[in-house]
């Protein structure tokens, strides 16, 4: 016992560690921790898919190939993502990605995000 008493001492002081610097007004509060999302997702101008919401609703209805394409003309939308119904995806939002839905081949809903 007495061999393996200085072992444990030493995994027990490789587990320790030393407190992180704090500034001379101390540590920030969580919320200032964030930092905003670049503004990378905007397209030519600043426009965004939210800008072309309007639109949207009618393509709801038509083929995806058919949605694909003319999603893909408007400006400020650089992704698109159809997905099947209940297929997971990332929760993330992007001010230029459109997001949908298709079962059988045809777009069932579409949001900005």
């Amino acid at each position: 016992m007495r061999r393996l008493s200085p072992i444990l001492l030493l995994l027990a002081a490789g587990c320790a560690t030393e407190p992180g610097p704090v500034s001379a007004a101390g540590p920030l509060p969580r919320s200032d921790r964030a930092l905003p999302p670049p503004a990378l997702s905007e397209g030519p101008g600043g426009i965004r898919c939210a800008d072309h919401a309007d639109a949207l609703p009618a393509l709801i209805g038509q083929p995806e190939a058919e949605v694909r394409a003319a999603l893909s003309g408007l400006r400020g939308i650089r992704t698109i993502r159809l997905l099947a119904p209940n297929q997971p995806a990332t929760r993330d939002y992007r001010e230029d990605r459109v997001g949908g839905v298709v079962r059988n081949g045809v777009v069932e809903s579409l949001a900005c995000g």
